[in-house]
C-alpha cells in the first residue's frame, strides 16, 4: 500500500481535475475515518483552485433512509459548508433500497451534476455501491443477485482512501460510539422502533439493535455501547479487507490533513 501526504494527494487531485473533463472523484475509508469532513474541504479546495464547484453523492447504505441520522453519522447541515449533497434521505426506513437502486441514482446524478459543469465527489464506505457505480457493474433482473460482470467505466475515477494506523481508528470508532449514545441515539431508535414494516437494512444500522436490547431489559447502557463499538470495529475490519490489494485507491495519510 502507497501512503500519500495531503499535499501530494492534492497535487495528484490537481492533474485530475486538469486533464480528465468528465472525471469522477472517489472518497473511501473505514468507518470514522473522517471521509466526510475531507471530502467536503476537498470539495471548498477545487472551487477556490480552478474555480469549478462540486457535488458530493454520499454512498452510504445507511444514509438514504430518512431518520437514521445519528447512526448512520449523517453530514449536517453546517457540516455541509454549502457544498450541494445527494444521496442523503431518499427513502423511508420501511422501503427496500438495494445496490441496483442506488447505481442508477447514483450515475442519474453524476450525469447531472457534469451538466451542471460541476465536479461530482462520491463518498462513502458501502464497499458494493461504490464498486458497481465506478466499475459499472452489470447485474442481472433478480433481485439482490450480485454480479460477477463489469462493463465498460463510464468515465474515469480518481479514488482516494483515507489512511490511519489500526490503534488511531479504533480510538476513534470506539469515541464516536460514546459520542452517538450521549448526542440522542438513545431517542433516535426509540423512534425508529415505531416504525411498522421495518426492513432489515433500517433495523441492522449500528446502534438500534444494542439499544433496543437495552430497553428491553436485555443488557445494560454500558453493555449496549460495548456491543456498539465492537460491531464498528468489526465492520471496519471488513471494509479494510475489502479494500486490501486495490491498487487503484490512492491512500493518503490522515494525520498529514489539515481540518
Amino acid at each position: 500500500m502507497n501512503i500519500f501526504s495531503q499535499a501530494e494527494i492534492l497535487e495528484k487531485v490537481s492533474t485530475f481535475v486538469r486533464g480528465e473533463k468528465n472525471g469522477v472523484i472517489e472518497i473511501v475509508g473505514p468507518t470514522a475515518s473522517g471521509k466526510t469532513g475531507f471530502s467536503v474541504e476537498l470539495a471548498l479546495w477545487v472551487e477556490k483552485e480552478f474555480g469549478k464547484k462540486c457535488e458530493i453523492i454520499s454512498v452510504d447504505s445507511r444514509q438514504v433512509f430518512r431518520g437514521c441520522d445519528i447512526s448512520s453519522a449523517k453530514v449536517t447541515e453546517e457540516e455541509m459548508k454549502g457544498i450541494p449533497h445527494h444521496g442523503l434521505n431518499i427513502v423511508e426506513p420501511n422501503e427496500e433500497y438495494t445496490v441496483v437502486d442506488f447505481q442508477k441514482y447514483a450515475c442519474k446524478k453524476i450525469e447531472e451534476i457534469q451538466d451542471r459543469g460541476n465536479i461530482a465527489i462520491m463518498c462513502g464506505g458501502t464497499m458494493l455501491w461504490l464498486d458497481a457505480v465506478s466499475e459499472n457493474y452489470v447485474f442481472t433482473d433478480e433481485p439482490g443477485e450480485k454480479s460477477t460482470e463489469r462493463g465498460a467505466p463510464k468515465w474515469s475515477f480518481l479514488k482516494i482512501g483515507m489512511h490511519w494506523d489500526r490503534d488511531k481508528l479504533y480510538e476513534r470508532l470506539n469515541l464516536r460510539s460514546v459520542q452517538m449514545f450521549e448526542r440522542g441515539m438513545i431517542e433516535e431508535t426509540k423512534e425508529m422502533l415505531k416504525v411498522p414494516n421495518l426492513t432489515r437494512s433500517t433495523l441492522t444500522s449500528f446502534g438500534y439493535q444494542e439499544i433496543a436490547k437495552m430497553l428491553d431489559k436485555e443488557m445494560t447502557k454500558e453493555e449496549a455501547l460495548e456491543l456498539n463499538q465492537k460491531r464498528n470495529r468489526n465492520y471496519a475490519k471488513r471494509q479494510l479487507t475489502w479494500w486490501r490489494g486495490r491498487e487503484d485507491i490512492l491512500w493518503i495519510d490522515s494525520k498529514t490533513i489539515n481540518q
